[in-house]
């Protein structure tokens, strides 16, 4: 993209974001994370805006115990029904790497999403002793030496997804949950998490890996986009 397409997409995205967005975005040391984050942020919440009818900008954000990100409500809608117990009714997640950002909406069930750029990891043996469970640490080394980075990552993918999805984050070890990924897939979790939790596996280019952690049974639906400058017709 042409520079100047650049810097009109850089300042659509960052004129929605919040002070505190804003703050955070100048911290980034390299521009081309700065750029990720900005892109990413705006772009959801533009989403978001289209879901509950608002603006972006006038999006507002409170944050649970360990990071996750809800929407701030009015008083009169955090009191409805369709938020009880404190359950929200639009659910959403962001997760971004290298140059993809995968964004999940949905409603009155909790979801998490993640995606990873796939590399090379150094010292996988330990990565895989720390987070998978013995039938898992199997199936990776299975693979052929070439593919052991991608397989691992798409196990930390679906992992990582759930813990997003309850709110957690890596605080849990993931050594608690274990995942199938070829057929049948699924999830299993700790026996207090008792949603029913289903996995997908997102379609992404294939130098990434994705996944979609949902509880519950539901249809899953996926879109792409690509960001265009705000005055490009093309």
């Amino acid at each position: 993209m042409p520079a100047t397409k650049l810097d009109n997409l850089l300042h659509h995205y960052r004129s929605c974001l919040s002070q505190d967005e804003k703050d955070k975005a100048d911290r980034f040391r390299f521009p081309e994370d700065r750029r990720r984050f900005v892109v990413a942020r705006g772009t959801l919440r533009h989403l978001l805006g289209r879901q509950l009818n608002q603006r972006p900008e006038q999006i507002t954000f409170c944050y649970g115990a360990y990071g996750k990100p809800a929407v701030s409500l009015p008083p009169e809608l955090e009191q409805s029904p369709l938020h009880s117990a404190g359950e929200r009714y639009l659910q959403f997640n962001l997760s971004h790497s290298g140059e993809i950002a995968l964004c999940a909406l949905g409603y009155k069930r909790k979801l998490g999403i993640d995606i990873e750029q796939v590399k090379t990891i150094q010292r996988l043996e330990g990565m895989m002793k720390r987070t998978l469970v013995a039938s898992e640490q199997q199936q990776v080394e299975a693979e052929s030496a070439a593919s052991r980075s991608r397989a691992f990552l798409q196990r930390w993918t679906c992992k990582e997804a759930y813990l997003k999805a309850i709110g957690l984050g890596l605080t849990q070890s993931m050594q608690t949950l274990e995942v199938q990924i070829e057929p049948p897939k699924f999830l299993r979790v700790p026996e207090d998490c008792s949603a029913g939790w289903r996995l997908h596996l997102i379609e992404v280019p294939e130098t990434y890996v994705g996944a979609l952690a949902v509880a519950g049974e539901t249809a899953v639906t996926q879109h792409r986009w690509q960001h265009l400058s705000p005055n490009d017709d093309d």
